[in-house]
């Protein structure tokens, strides 16, 4: 089979034949249909962040089963899935507590085994979620992190109806920050890049005000828009460290007793800090991505109709386009969202 790897650092991603894995007894095989390309994969391809070498990357997948290991049970061939790509111990105390994403086993599909970019995949029977006739495999895979990992930075920033969020990038899990918050009801949505083409679709995605730091005073501008308080609820999804430090700024107003909460969701390679009167009676929360209680809820809010995501998908390409992909990523293309690799050919 074709799959996407990195062999050397900073040398980007090759098309290898591969053999295609064996399934274990609590195992499935799953032909990929759909495959999310993500901002991380960046980062793998620059030679940052990298696990041991040779791996195929991706984390964003959905596709069909087609084998499935003598112990499983509740899974067939033929079911089309999304796959969660947290394989978890499901005995520690965190898993017991719902919070798989905080293994104390923790492995990471697309970083410590092989992932999706690739013709089949081997994965636990546990990590693939069925899905609706309804919901395309593009959904699906985009589900895995772009859409989920917002999802839960809006859940975990403790954002209530009426109050004022504000999103640093317009990227693909910031522009899903901005649809969760206006979702769950924000009163206010404020989004910010430095890339104009991401800021008109951040107000597709549900944002009212939309920042361009190069030339608009951010802190100025959220202080016009909060009365001076500053807003509820700071995500920062681009990974920049100066936004990270205007996240946490933004955050804290005329009040010396109040701070809202900050949640930092892209990939920081730089320390930041926060000073005591800065964050007080507030939450600083370094998220990164989902658990599976929320992946299977967000599937179903796509099966029932309630959420659609059919301006996520901007770009369709193959197996062999990875390397593209990613540059697209790193250039900024407008109007390139989210890209999915939906054809596993060179």
């Amino acid at each position: 089979m074709l799959a996407a790897r990195i062999v050397k650092p900073g040398v980007g991603f090759e098309i290898d034949d591969v053999e295609v894995p064996k399934v274990g007894a609590q195992d499935v095989l799953v032909e990929i249909k759909a495959a999310g390309v993500c901002g991380t994969d960046l980062h793998y391809s620059r030679g940052e962040y990298l696990p041991p070498l040779p791996r195929t990357f991706g984390h964003e997948g959905a596709g069909v089963v087609k084998e499935v290991g003598s112990g499983v049970t509740g899974v067939k061939v033929g079911d089309r899935v999304a796959i969660h790509y947290v394989i978890s111990c499901g005995v520690c105390k965190h898993c017991m507590m719902g919070n798989d994403n905080r293994c104390r086993q923790r492995v990471s599909i697309g970083h410590d085994v092989d992932g999706f970019f690739a013709e089949y995949v081997r994965v636990p029977a546990r990590n693939v979620l069925k899905i609706a006739d309804n919901v395309p495999f593009e959904w699906a895979a985009l589900t895995g992190c772009a859409v989920s990992t917002a999802y839960h930075a809006v859940t975990i920033s403790g954002l209530r109806r009426g109050d004022t969020a504000i999103v640093f990038g317009a990227g693909g899990v910031g522009l899903h920050a901005a649809m969760w918050a206006r979702y769950f009801g924000a009163g206010k949505v404020i989004s910010v890049d430095l890339v104009d083409s991401k800021l008109e679709a951040a107000r597709k995605y549900g944002a009212d005000v939309t920042i361009n730091p190069s030339r608009q005073d951010v802190l100025e501008i959220v202080k016009n828009e909060t009365d001076g308080w500053g807003v509820d609820a700071a995500i920062e999804c681009s990974g920049s460290h100066a936004a990270m430090e205007q996240a946490i700024k933004a955050a804290k107003g005329k009040n010396a007793y109040e701070t809202g909460s900050i949640v930092s969701v892209g990939l920081q390679l730089k320390p930041f800090e926060a000073n005591f009167m800065g964050l007080r009676e507030g939450r600083l929360m370094v998220s990164g991505d989902h658990n599976r209680k929320e992946l299977a809820e967000i599937l179903d809010l796509e099966a029932s109709g309630r959420v659609e995501l059919s301006q996520s998908v901007t770009k369709h390409i193959s197996l062999g386009g990875i390397n593209d992909a990613v540059n697209m990523l790193a250039t900024h293309q407008p109007g390139v969202e989210r890209t999915v690799i939906d054809r596993m050919s060179r």
